[in-house]
């Protein structure tokens, strides 16, 4: 079972993490794959929404993900959604790829990421829509 088999590298990392250190990145579609078990789940189970084991995870994610840090990622791509801070790159409930790029890339040191930082790049890897319409 993974959860008995990372449950202490889980908590190591959330202590180096509470210590201030600097969280891996992730691969972008792990993330991506995490947000809509998620969304799905919250359809289903009232209030359980962003509640996943790490059997779960596991499943959900890339074999040799570093679930805690997808998972610490994701608990921050989640609380900018929940307060509709990413409505900007949303359709429905998809998020645009590039804030799953951003969330899985972005340095993070701690518990939490620069929101400030976090908006910046991702405004700089919008796509400029006079760009969608050249040469038409």
């Amino acid at each position: 079972m993974v959860s008995e088999q990372f449950g202490e590298s889980f908590r190591a990392f959330i202590k180096m993490a509470e210590e201030g250190g600097a969280i891996p990145t992730v691969a972008e579609d792990d993330l991506r794959r995490l947000h809509e078990f998620c969304v799905e789940m919250s359809k289903h189970y009232c209030g359980k929404d962003g509640v996943v084991t790490l059997d779960a995870m596991a499943r959900i994610c890339s074999a040799g993900a570093n679930l805690p840090a997808v998972w610490l990622r994701h608990i921050e791509l989640r609380s900018l959604w929940r307060h509709g801070l990413l409505d900007g790159w949303q359709r429905s409930v998809t998020l645009d790829d590039r804030v799953f790029r951003v969330a899985a890339t972005i340095p993070i040191n701690g518990l939490h990421l620069n929101r400030e930082s976090f908006f910046r790049q991702l405004r700089y890897h919008e796509t400029p829509r006079y760009a969608m319409c050249a040469d038409s």
